[in-house]
């Protein structure tokens, strides 16, 4: 027995070893990266990119351009399952109110645990709800907004516990793989003030907040975002269960607010272009076999999508 838990003690160190190399590496990448030059150099390759493919971008129908034009005026736009009226909803659904209960009996693992996440082998099981951020007008939207060929990350199945446990992402910040990306966040139970409501601080505020904090990507205290912007100029999404959230997390401050009465439950898809600013920080959750299997019968179009990385 002994000789087991030294292993699997080895086993963890090296796992963490490895993680936080990743992370060390990853904040290198991206120090440089922001280095003036290549900065420049990189900005003009993206407007190049983007030029070439303005001709390639697909036709709306005019509610979906309603929700592009939200995005590019707003960095958000908010509707609800029915009115998208996308016709693979009702396997989304189907799919989310079998992984509920599973998801609501999970224990957190630790006092400063804010969220539990459904398994990628939970979701392979229902990989209706993998397969509806995949759908024809979703990926549309989603390339008319980027401007790009989509790459699509996968998907997150997640519970925000009722706790007071306030860290990464129920604090302020800005999304930082790409310079245009898509979150697609539903609600699954109702959301009031008290029950994490997904907060943003509107796109024209952004640069001068980004400036005043002198921002460098990292988690922004509730206290140090109040200095350089009041509350009364911070949003607040509510609403009932089947509330779409469509949100550019890389041009708006956002954060999920702590629920205090009860848990809120959500599912979030999450989108980049192709050639990713910071493609590093680009990561699904699944493994890649487990995306060979979920994408099996789908289209090429689609798998081009989530096999995005050349080779």
């Amino acid at each position: 027995m002994l000789k087991d838990e030294f292993f699997v003690t080895i086993s963890g160190c090296s796992v963490q070893i490895i993680q936080n190399w990743h992370k060390i590496r990853n904040r290198v990448l991206f120090e440089v990266e922001c280095k003036t030059v290549l900065k420049r150099l990189s900005q003009q390759a993206y407007q190049n990119n983007i030029k070439q493919y303005s001709q390639l971008l697909p036709t709306l129908s005019f509610d979906d351009s309603i929700v592009v034009q939200g995005l590019q005026k707003n960095g958000i736009f908010i509707t609800t399952l029915e009115q998208l009226a996308i016709p693979y909803t009702s396997n989304l659904i189907k799919d989310t109110h079998q992984i509920i209960p599973s998801l609501l009996t999970s224990l957190p693992n630790h006092s400063s645990t804010y969220m539990i996440k459904a398994s990628c082998e939970k979701l392979m099981e229902f990989s209706c709800i993998f397969e509806w951020g995949l759908q024809k007008r979703i990926l549309q939207i989603a390339e008319q907004y980027i401007k790009l060929p989509v790459a699509y990350h996968g998907v997150y199945f997640r519970r925000d516990l009722a706790n007071n446990v306030e860290k990464k992402t129920r604090l302020w910040h800005l999304d930082k793989e790409d310079r245009r990306m898509l979150k697609i966040i539903i609600y699954l139970n109702e959301v009031t003030p008290d029950i994490g409501p997904f907060q943003y601080i509107p796109k024209y505020l952004t640069d001068s907040i980004f400036q005043e904090l002198r921002y460098n990507y990292s988690y922004v205290q509730e206290q140090r975002m109040q200095q350089v912007i009041p509350k009364t100029q911070w949003k607040s999404c509510y609403g009932s269960a089947g509330t779409v959230i469509f949100v550019d997390p890389a041009c708006v401050f956002h954060r999920g607010k702590k629920p205090i009465n009860s848990d809120r439950l959500t599912v979030f898809f999450d989108y980049t272009s192709r050639i990713p600013k910071h493609p590093y920080y680009c990561k699904s959750p699944f493994s890649p076999k487990q995306l060979s299997t979920l994408c099996d019968s789908l289209s090429q179009s689609q798998k081009e999508c989530v096999f995005w990385r050349k080779s």
